[in-house]
């Protein structure tokens, strides 16, 4: 069969490409002829850059037209739907409290300590679970992930899937890397890298459900992002989602103004005005913190942000009945040592 008869024909002065190109254009023609994808081309358009069944720069330039036209809600749920589709089918126990995934930026933090990975601990101290994710060294920001300050207290850099199903099981927390989870994520993060702007995946990574969980805190930048990941998340059937305007696009509240919303209802969190966090995102120096704060050491603005957002998660995992009860509950674990324990079972392989 000759190159001409495989390509569709079309009257004169019009194209109508085959295959991933037919998605480049739905999405890459400009304000007025671009379109939202529905959710079922979105997942088809992830689960073919996953597969590498699409040349780089194709993938190059659907992740710019993405980038220019903007992501609506079923987009966000389809591009989830591939990368969950490609996890591993491995669940958590159901013994305890319903399971949270928590994520912020995959590129991490690099104005403040990354405090991620303490407020899962503190919250499993409390009496939750929670599976944090992220992936290696990204762009745009190349900040500090929550792997890095896992690599600084002693845990692995790198952990197997079944390693950080071992730190949940011990501690009640765990730390994902989703390179190691979902397949042709590496490859793809080299693409992402290239291009140098944040695109759908930068959204979608967030939502995955990693070891089967049905309850979500999910940590953003940009207000106008809040409605569409709560819009995803309802459309992925989350059992509960929280979504937080945190500290450099992390799950991690400011202290000073925290901002968590339950769909469009705002939780009712204390605000400090004036109290914000500051310092550098280091791994070493965010795992001494780490330390200091679960251990009751460091009662400053570090602790507040650890507190509050355990409290979110423990809201999220329905361990707490409120935000505030959350901190409550968190606070005590600092006290009685629960926090720290639950560190120490976390890295004990």
């Amino acid at each position: 069969m000759t190159p001409t008869e495989t390509t569709p024909k079309t009257p004169a002065g019009r194209s109508r490409y085959p295959g991933f190109r037919m998605t480049i254009k739905a999405v890459g023609t400009g304000p007025r002829g671009s379109r939202a994808l529905t959710y079922d081309e979105a997942r088809d358009a992830m689960r073919a850059l996953l597969a590498g069944e699409v040349t780089p720069s194709q993938a190059g330039a659907f992740l710019i037209a993405m980038r220019m036209k903007g992501e609506e809600a079923a987009e966000l749920a389809g591009f989830t739907q591939a990368l969950r589709d490609v996890r591993p089918a491995i669940t958590a126990s159901p013994d305890g409290s319903p399971l949270v995934s928590s994520a912020g930026s995959y590129d991490g933090v690099g104005e403040s300590p990354s405090l991620t990975l303490a407020a899962a601990v503190l919250a499993a101290g409390a009496g939750g679970r929670v599976v944090t994710h992220c992936g290696g060294l990204l762009g745009p920001k190349y900040g500090t992930t929550p792997l890095d300050v896992l690599a600084a207290l002693g845990g692995p850099a790198r952990p197997t899937v079944e390693a950080s199903l071992g730190m949940l099981e011990r501690s009640g927390a765990a730390v994902v890397h989703a390179g190691e989870a979902l397949p042709g994520f590496d490859r793809l993060c080299e693409i992402r890298d290239e291009v140098g702007l944040r695109g759908p995946v930068h959204s979608a990574e967030k939502l995955v459900d990693h070891f089967g969980a049905k309850r979500f805190v999910v940590g953003h930048t940009h207000s106008t992002y809040t409605d569409k990941l709560a819009a995803a998340m309802d459309q992925l059937g989350a059992e509960r989602a929280v979504i937080v305007r945190g500290i450099e696009g992390s799950d991690i509240l400011r202290p000073g103004r925290p901002a968590a919303f339950v769909g469009s209802q705002r939780l009712d969190l204390p605000e400090t005005m004036g109290m914000v966090l500051r310092g550098e995102g280091d791994a070493e120096l965010s795992a001494q913190l780490t330390r200091a704060v679960l251990a009751g050491e460091e009662g400053g603005v570090a602790a507040r942000a650890v507190v509050l957002s355990a409290a979110v998660r423990l809201f999220a995992g329905g361990v707490a009945g409120s935000a505030r009860e959350g901190m409550a509950l968190a606070e005590a674990a600092i006290a009685d040592g629960r926090g720290s324990d639950a560190l120490d079972r976390l890295l004990d392989s």
